[in-house]
């Protein structure tokens, strides 16, 4: 699961990385200011040695908000935070809850697909702290982050949000998927 959403996510980068500026606006519009999504998290759950223990995370569930600044159609940046908890079991026998709270800096790049219908590419920076109270365990982990996604207009200042979201962090939370409802102010 977790090599077949990578593919998802390099191959939406890449569509990101070639399709660049080419796209015009169909409407002249101004699409610039602020906007907020509250969201829904999944963390998928990843297994990873940890000091030399298997710490096998189990899927979990979780809310995050991203708050943002449009400059135009296409391009965004943001600052993001989530919170997750999750089953994870240590060499197959202690069983604890994670706690996962995030936050990051992402550059946003939107493209209007066909109608209301978009697409969404996220690079950013992140911080993940762990917290695992029976495993003793409690990390400050930080790196690149990258998500793809689609958006899609319900109303002229409202989108729902789904994406598919990793980073280059090894943690028992895996990639995450979100779901959002995006209000532009």
């Amino acid at each position: 699961m977790r090599s077949i959403l990578k593919k998802v996510i390099v191959s939406g980068l890449t569509l990101f990385a070639v399709s660049g500026t080419a796209y015009a606006s169909s409407s002249s519009e101004d699409k610039s200011g602020f906007y907020i999504v509250p969201k829904a998290v999944v963390v998928i759950g990843d297994t990873i040695m940890h000091h030399g223990h298997e710490l096998d995370g189990d899927a979990g569930v979780g809310v995050g908000i991203d708050l943002g600044y449009s400059f135009n159609a296409n391009y965004a940046l943001e600052l993001s935070a989530t919170h997750a908890e999750a089953d994870v079991v240590e060499d197959g026998h202690v069983t604890d809850t994670a706690k996962y709270t995030t936050y990051g800096f992402n550059a946003v790049y939107t493209r209007n697909l066909v109608g209301h219908l978009g697409f969404l590419a996220k690079l950013g920076y992140g911080w993940e702290y762990e917290k695992m109270d029976k495993l003793h365990i409690k990390e400050t982990l930080d790196g690149v982050t990258y998500a793809v996604g689609l958006e899609y207009g319900v109303a002229e200042n409202m989108e729902v949000v789904f994406e598919v979201e990793g980073a280059n962090v090894t943690s028992s939370r895996g990639e995450s998927l979100l779901f959002g409802l995006k209000y532009k102010f």
